[in-house]
């Protein structure tokens, strides 16, 4: 039998879910109408460097948007907000560490192009995401090269990645250069695991961009929502993955007290806080149960009054980046 205060654990899932609901600030919202426009101007195109997920409440409000656009209702990020929450009460799940190795090594390769007549300010602007591909140069030196990001250096080229979206636009306005955009639609790549990047099509999708010829600066972040279904499908799942790693790691015999895990572990907090049953293995379903259990659905996708989707809210940074716009 382990012996986890299960009890503590179940109370701090509860603040977390009043949390949720709670969260908030005003940026002013929007209305859901994606403007169609042809943007005029110049092409300034870009590869992002980091995606930066929130690490404390405070930081998920600072990440957040409007996605829902309704008045008084704050910012907007349930997921960012839980996750954030998920590392408080079980550090070993570096959630941030795999995301930064997928974009270092070339596994996430995002590309964008904001089409401007000016950076500083202009109306009527265009930005784009794109999933990229082919890096020259290439990201890592050789297989022991450890830091990698060779082609995130504001001189790398690429590719659009082959059968993926090339329309996927937000409208908006540059003021005092910063760029303003959504709702739309737009395709985010982030990783919560070893196992590679997953794609999370975001709805309502808005932007905040502190644009410049050479990139997005300070405060820059992307936010939208996902639906139930891709949260099951791949946001879970990735977690699970994770958490079974931390588990192997730290608990290589996992039976008896505390699981056999090192007093202390990530481990051990990671099964205190997921292994629903106390059978010191986690489960991708009682990853599902926890996480369920402590999010709730914050965004109205089809208009029927009843919350279907989940807000998300990450940062971005962004160097210049070489490619041909579709």
């Amino acid at each position: 039998m382990r012996l986890v205060n299960r009890s503590t654990v179940l109370f701090l899932g509860s603040i977390v879910a009043l949390g949720l609901v709670a969260c908030g600030g005003d940026d002013g919202g929007g209305d859901d109408d994606d403007d169609v426009i042809n943007p005029a101007g110049t092409n300034n195109t870009f590869v992002i460097s980091k995606i930066s997920l929130p690490t404390n409440a405070t930081e998920a409000s600072q990440l957040g948007l409007d996605i829902d656009g309704k008045a008084n209702d704050g910012v907007d990020n349930q997921l960012g907000t839980l996750l954030a929450s998920i590392r408080s009460l079980a550090p070993g799940l570096n959630l941030q560490m795999s995301l930064d190795e997928q974009v270092d090594t070339g596994g996430i390769i995002l590309l964008s192009n904001i089409k401007a007549t000016d950076l500083a300010s202009a109306a009527g602007v265009g930005m784009w995401v794109y999933q990229g591909d082919t890096p020259t140069p290439a990201p890592c030196t050789d297989a022991n090269d450890t830091i990698c990001r060779k082609h995130l250096t504001g001189t790398g080229m690429f590719g659009i990645k082959a059968n993926t979206p090339t329309d996927a636009k937000l409208a908006g306005t540059i003021m005092a250069g910063k760029f303003t955009g959504g709702p739309g639609e737009i395709t985010l790549q982030i990783a919560l695991s070893d196992a590679g990047a997953i794609d999370l099509p975001l709805k309502k999708a808005r932007a905040e961009i502190a644009v410049t010829a050479n990139g997005f600066g300070a405060g820059s972040k992307i936010g939208g929502a996902i639906t139930q279904a891709d949260i099951d499908s791949k946001v879970i799942p990735a977690i699970h993955t994770t958490v079974v790693g931390i588990v192997a790691r730290d608990c290589p015999k996992p039976m008896g007290t505390n699981c056999n895990c090192m007093a202390g572990s990530s481990g051990l907090s990671v099964l205190g806080f997921l292994d629903g049953n106390d059978d010191c293995v986690v489960t991708v379903e009682e990853v599902k149960t926890t996480v369920n259990g402590i999010l709730t659905p914050d965004i109205d996708l089809d208009g029927d009054m009843v919350n279907d989707a989940v807000s998300l809210g990450v940062g971005v940074a962004a160097f210049k980046g070489g490619f041909t716009v579709p």
